[in-house]
């Protein structure tokens, strides 16, 4: 189909644009249009998916995926310290987020690692997803209580 095809269909059903894709496609580039950081559960959600994507990257080029683990204290951090995020990602939260904040990230992370490890029982993969659950789980006991 060419543009002054579509021009002359658009005219005639202007519903048509509606079924075209625009803009950002991905999952993060959906948030590109609003500017609002994510909300702590789904900012800990997606990191956990970008932890589990270079892992399996990791894995795939024949590198141990264990070297994912190096960058887990930046994107998933243990308190005090700060949560520092990959260049590509929207701004951080505000600097004094509510109070729940961590303990809502870390559930979101630790909820995305427990069902990307369904399925790899007895692979590097799967020790090295469950040594990342299991520090996001004692993070997360240790902001709860």
């Amino acid at each position: 189909m060419n543009r002054r095809l579509l021009a002359l269909i658009g005219r005639r059903f202007p519903a048509v644009y509606d079924v075209i894709p625009r803009g950002p496609q991905g999952l993060l580039s959906r948030v590109a249009l609003n500017p609002q950081p994510l909300p702590p559960h789904e900012l800990g959600a997606a990191l956990a998916n970008e932890f589990v994507h270079a892992a399996w990257t990791a894995e795939r080029l024949g590198l141990d995926p264990a070297l994912a683990m190096q960058d887990l204290d930046d994107w998933c951090p243990t308190r005090p310290r700060k949560l520092k995020l990959p260049p590509w990602w929207p701004p951080p939260p505000d600097p004094d987020p509510h109070p729940d904040w961590f303990a809502a990230f870390h559930l979101g992370f630790a909820a995305r690692l427990a069902v990307a490890t369904d399925g790899l029982t007895g692979t590097k993969m799967a020790a090295v997803l469950d040594q990342a659950l299991e520090r996001s789980v004692s993070a997360l006991e240790g902001a709860i209580g």
